[in-house]
C-alpha cells in the first residue's frame, strides 16, 4: 500500500521520469519509455492524438523521430500531488493509489539530415501529464530517488505545441 502523505522526494522521481522520456528519444533507446509510461497510457501528441499503451506511443514516436538526431530540454514545470476519489480499476482493494499532474515546458531540437544538413526545425510546448505512483519492486528498486513512494509512471500525456520554427521538411525528407 502507498501512503497518501505528500513525499518530497516524489517530486523528484517524477522530474526523473519525465526527464528519461527526453532521454529515450534523444538517445533513441525506445525500450526505455517503459520505464516513462505505464503498460496502458494513453497519448495525444499534435501528430496522432489516440493512442492507446506504451508500445502505440514508443512505435509512433519512433517512426517520427528515429531517422533524425534531436536535443529535448525541458524547463518550468508544476507538479500538483493528488490522491483520486476512485482508484483505476486495475488497483488491488484498498490501496490508496498516489498520483500527479505535471505541466512542464520543453525546447525539442530537430536536426536535419541528408539533403537537410544543417537545418534545425525548434519546437516549442508543454507535456500536461498524469503519473501514478506503483509499489516499489522487491529490493527496494526506487530507479535511483532512494526515500521515494515507489516508481512513477505517465498514465495519460498530451502534447502541445505553442510554436515551431525552421524547416518541417526535415521531419519528413530524410
Amino acid at each position: 500500500m502507498v501512503s497518501s502523505a505528500v513525499n518530497p522526494l516524489d517530486a523528484l522521481a517524477i522530474q526523473n521520469t519525465i526527464a528519461r522520456y527526453c532521454e529515450a528519444l534523444d538517445t533513441k533507446d525506445w525500450p526505455l519509455l517503459s520505464k516513462v509510461f505505464r503498460p496502458d497510457a494513453t497519448g495525444d501528441y499534435p501528430f496522432n492524438n489516440d493512442l492507446r499503451g506504451v508500445d502505440a506511443i514508443s512505435s509512433t514516436i519512433q517512426s517520427r523521430l528515429g531517422p533524425i538526431t534531436t536535443q529535448h530540454a525541458l524547463t518550468t514545470q508544476t507538479i500538483t500531488f493528488q490522491t483520486p476519489a476512485h482508484p483505476p480499476s486495475n488497483s488491488s482493494p484498498g490501496s490508496v493509489i498516489k498520483t500527479a499532474n505535471t505541466i512542464t515546458y520543453f525546447t525539442g531540437n530537430h536536426f536535419g539530415q541528408g539533403p537537410h544538413q544543417g537545418k534545425v526545425l525548434t519546437a516549442y510546448g508543454k507535456y500536461v501529464d498524469e503519473l501514478v505512483c506503483e509499489s516499489v519492486a522487491e529490493g527496494g528498486n526506487f530507479e535511483g530517488v532512494q526515500g521515494a513512494s515507489g516508481i512513477w509512471r505517465i498514465n495519460r500525456r498530451i502534447v502541445g505545441f505553442f510554436s515551431r520554427i525552421g524547416d518541417e521538411k526535415i521531419m519528413s525528407e530524410f
